[in-house]
């Protein structure tokens, strides 16, 4: 049985919004809340499952969490869009190394803001 995504597991994904395509990797559950919903979508996937999200740009932040910052990046977009569609594939699982969880519960917590005055936690808005 193949590995799924789960709490701490390290994930891997591809992830393609209109045709812009990234890279993706994260400790799952390593926020300070837990899960974000994106993650709870992603919950018990393995490798080769994908999924389809739109996500309107006022529920980004919400949506995505401490992981907003890093899909951005990923995917290189500067000016969100009204509606995100994205298709996510995840491409691997594996346990990460202790050290690996600690970085991530550090970079979680410390996210330099989300871009926005939205008050979601992350430190920076």
């Amino acid at each position: 049985m193949p590995i799924a995504v789960d709490h701490l597991k390290k994930v891997a994904l591809e992830i393609q919004a209109d045709t812009r395509k990234g890279k993706l990797e994260f400790i799952c559950g390593a926020a300070s809340d837990g899960f974000c919903p994106f993650e709870y979508e992603l919950l018990h996937k393995t490798p080769g499952d994908q999924l389809h999200l739109s996500v309107p740009k006022d529920k980004a932040v919400g949506t995505f969490a401490h992981l907003y910052t890093p899909l951005k990046k990923a995917l290189g977009i500067t000016k969100p869009t009204e509606m995100l569609d994205l298709t996510v594939s995840v491409i691997a699982i594996s346990d990460p190394e202790p050290r690996e969880i600690i970085q991530a519960l550090a970079q979680a917590a410390d996210q330099n803001g989300c871009g926005g005055g939205c008050g979601c936690g992350c430190g920076g808005c």
